[in-house]
């Protein structure tokens, strides 16, 4: 404040004036500087924002990009009867379902066992002390009664906090007289799950007569029924184990049929969630990469080859041919999923569902990725992202694991132990996981791999979004953020240099201010003295 107190005192100049426009000339490699921070800034938010949404669109891939994902199983039981509308098995399925049907007759159901006492007044009727023994199956769990819990209400309460596999409740009979019956149920059906209950002498006292007994008003067993003719029994309605990947719930006894087929609709809806998320994709590029003729303006992206290239390779991955599957279908178009003038793509229902019913295995080849072998000593485990689709001949030299690219007669050691292998690293064949049965010399056939487009594009989207492969979107957003780093550094350098002109600029303009000032006063003091002189030679 000092300084600009004595600001153009002397000089009359707009000292401020002229220091701000100083500044603001000087400042002008700074604006530059966060001019292109500001751009490499908004780079950076582009990238991240287009590597989450590409993130998003490989989990909608992910769902399609393997055969048990892809094809989704439901299960229908119809009865024999078309007049019974007895509801006898309800089906759930899983991934690993497969198509098939299947005879059911459920002869009867699983049962857990049921046990009641004899009457009482009232729940609070006294109970003598000693000890109760409840089995379950094999398990034996004992119940001391005491002065605590002598009740049949408290007899009740120490059954369900034993922690035997029972529940025990009241019922109420409406008698006369000792309406009141404790009730001891199976938590679990089934014979192995079978419940007795005994009670020692010493809880009523020596030479009495029990005044409590159990009378066994449902035995436990176990369901019956002949599935496609073979008799099974299990010990729960609730079967998982019989048909692979089918949750069979038996609800009542009867006959009818269950039928595991393709969900034509869950299919469709899959593929519409992948053209959904590739639409949403390609727009977002096509905005990124913008450019407005009449104005000139661009989108933040424009001309960026990362993002040139992904937009190519999806585009790729829609329109080529998909090599290597079985089937009259070679083009995605074929099976109704076709390409638009504005680059995204669209399904025609009508095709794709005559595709599915046509041949389901050629579209689901399409979109997800399998494995098959030509013997039958080799089986096809599984595969990387780094194995290349196609053929490999599998043969054992010296008893010594082999593969070969099929057309080819350059054999290569494969990688494992035991009867477990892979191909070797740094081959087309790598990651390629398979099961020898024999490893005696010979031949063995080939193991064929088909890559459809939803692992195309898996693999694409991973190589982007995947941090430890350091991909190209990886490389774009470190160096956008060293960028701005490398910006934020020099703007601070800047800053620093603009402080000290500022302070310099102000300590000149000050330092002229006092010269000029001292300069008047002796240009006062001169003037004044030659006014002295003309005056005193005037006046003589």
């Amino acid at each position: 404040m000092a300084q600009n107190a004595i600001f153009g005192i002397n000089s009359n100049l707009d000292t401020g004036g002229i220091i701000d426009n100083l500044i603001k000339l000087q400042r002008q490699p700074i604006d530059i500087v966060e001019a292109k921070r500001a751009l490499e800034d908004a780079k950076l938010l582009s990238f991240q924002d287009l590597k989450d949404r590409l993130q998003n669109f490989k989990s909608v891939v992910n769902t399609l990009n393997t055969e048990a994902r892809f094809i989704t199983t439901t299960g229908v039981f119809s009865n024999n009867n078309s007049n019974d509308n007895n509801d006898v098995a309800n089906l759930t399925t899983s991934s690993t379902a497969t198509s098939g049907t299947f005879s059911l007759v459920v002869n009867n159901l699983a049962r857990e066992t049921k046990l009641i006492s004899t009457g009482f007044a009232e729940t609070s009727s006294a109970i003598g002390n000693g000890t109760i023994a409840i089995t379950v199956g094999s398990t034996v769990t004992e119940i001391t009664i005491d002065d605590s819990n002598s009740s049949l209400d408290g007899i009740r309460l120490a059954i369900n906090n034993s922690g035997a596999n029972v529940q025990a409740n009241f019922i109420n009979d409406g008698s006369t007289t000792n309406p009141v019956k404790l009730v001891i149920s199976g938590k679990q059906t089934g014979t192995e799950n079978a419940v007795s209950i005994s009670a020692s002498n010493t809880l009523f006292g020596f030479g009495q007569s029990s005044p409590i007994s159990f009378t066994e008003t449902q035995a436990a067993q176990n369901a019956s029924f002949d599935l496609d003719g073979i008799a099974v029994s299990k010990a729960s309605n609730v079967v998982t184990d019989v048909i692979s990947g089918t949750t069979l719930t038996l609800e009542s006894a009867g006959s009818g049929i269950i039928t595991l087929s393709p969900d034509e609709e869950a299919i469709k809806e899959k593929v519409q969630n992948y053209v959904d998320g590739y639409n949403e994709i390609i727009l977002h590029l096509r905005s990124e990469l913008a450019l407005t003729e009449s104005t000139g303006e661009t989108g933040v992206l424009f001309a960026n080859f990362t993002i040139q290239n992904l937009q190519q390779t999806l585009r790729e991955t829609v329109s080529d041919e998909v090599v290597g599957i079985d089937g009259s279908f070679n083009f995605l178009s074929q099976i109704g999923v076709r390409t638009q003038s504005d680059g995204t793509i669209s399904i025609d229902d009508g095709i794709l569902s005559t595709a599915i019913a046509s041949d389901i295995g050629n579209v689901t080849q399409f979109f997800s990725s399998s494995g098959k072998t030509s013997d039958s000593s080799i089986t096809f485990v599984g595969f990387t992202d780094n194995t290349e689709p196609g053929g490999y001949k599998v043969r054992v030299s010296g008893g010594v694991v082999q593969l070969a690219t099929s057309g080819t007669s350059t054999f290569v050691d494969a990688v494992g132990n035991g009867n477990f292998f892979a191909g070797a690293p740094g081959t087309a064949a790598e990651g390629l996981n398979f099961r020898v049965g024999n490893l005696a010399d010979g031949d063995y056939g080939t193991v064929t791999l088909t890559v459809g487009v939803a692992q195309i594009t898996n693999r694409t989207l991973a190589r982007l979004t995947d941090a430890s492969l350091d991909g190209p979107l990886e490389a774009e957003i470190d160096s956008a953020t060293n960028s701005i780093t490398d910006f934020d550094e020099t703007i601070a350098d800047l800053e620093e240099r603009l402080v000290l002109f500022d302070s310099n600029i102000r300590n000149r303009f000050t330092n002229l201010e006092v010269v000029l000032g001292r300069l008047n006063s002796q240009k006062n003091a001169f003037e004044s003295s030659i006014d002295g002189i003309k005056s005193l030679f005037s006046g003589s």
